[in-house]
């Protein structure tokens, strides 16, 4: 039906986007949570468990006073953490929003999680701007997280709870606690340059000709005989052997702890 008034932009694009893939405003597109196993599976493989300590400890103290859950996504959208109140959690597995679950938009419309997936970036999302009628009784706001090693998308953090308890800041405190956990793994990511540095210097100085030493997604830690780059391009599977880079040229490539010698 027509809204009382035109939807804000990041809320009508969403909209669009989700009546264009024929989701149901009633029903959704319900799909299976993940099992156990999978679940399990996901959560060892994404970089965001060593953020969860930063995010609870920036969260979960608003997440309690509102009543509102902490939740933590993989890319795809699908829960791989959730915290909060017990009569929340039970509410929110009425909408099958729990562990495994899926919140891309393609799933369950127009969300916090969904959007800023799509978008990108910080999005709040608040009561009948869900394209769901079911979950209109929901305000939630999520924050997308990053590698900053090579700005890919690593899932969501979102704070959700029922419409009433809304609050305005929210957003911006999500959004803030998400920028404290990119720095933290941009931290963590520099210690370990440091480290493969520290190791590299002296087999660096055995060495005749252009050499450097970069980690494994291709910053460089030490370099002799040539011009230092911040980063080099790898090939995406990495093998020990000549190759061509195109910064550098064919070089040859030999593993280290945590990275790799390229020698011009």
């Amino acid at each position: 039906a027509r809204p009382p008034a035109a939807p804000r932009p990041v809320i009508g694009d969403s909209w669009h986007r989700v009546r264009r893939s024929g989701l149901d405003p009633d029903t959704g597109r319900p799909s299976r949570p993940l099992s156990a196993e999978e679940l399990e599976h996901r959560r060892h493989a994404s970089p965001l468990g060593q953020l969860l300590p930063q995010l609870r400890s920036g969260l979960m103290t608003v997440a309690d006073a509102e009543r509102h859950l902490l939740v933590v996504t993989d890319p795809e959208g699908r829960v791989l953490w959730r915290y909060g109140d017990r009569a929340v959690r039970r509410r929110a597995d009425r909408i099958e929003f729990g562990l495994g679950a899926a919140w891309s938009e393609d799933s369950v419309g127009t969300n916090a999680i969904g959007t800023a997936l799509v978008e990108r970036r910080p999005v709040q999302v608040h009561s009948a701007e869900h394209f769901v009628r079911t979950h209109h009784a929901w305000t939630c706001a999520a924050s997308p997280l990053h590698d900053p090693r090579d700005g890919r998308l690593l899932g969501v953090v979102d704070v959700s709870g029922p419409a009433e308890t809304f609050y305005p800041a929210t957003l911006a405190l999500v959004t803030a606690v998400a920028k404290v956990a990119e720095g933290e793994l941009r931290a963590r990511h520099w210690e370990t340059v440091d480290r493969l540095r520290s190791m590299a210097a002296p087999l660096l100085c055995r060495l005749g000709g252009r050499a450097m030493v970069v980690d494994r997604d291709g910053w460089t830690a030490a370099v002799v005989g040539m011009a230092s780059a911040g980063r080099v391009a790898l090939p995406k599977s990495v093998q020990a052997g000549r190759v061509w880079l195109p910064s550098l040229g064919m070089c040859s490539l030999q593993p280290l702890p945590d990275g790799w010698l390229v020698r011009v």
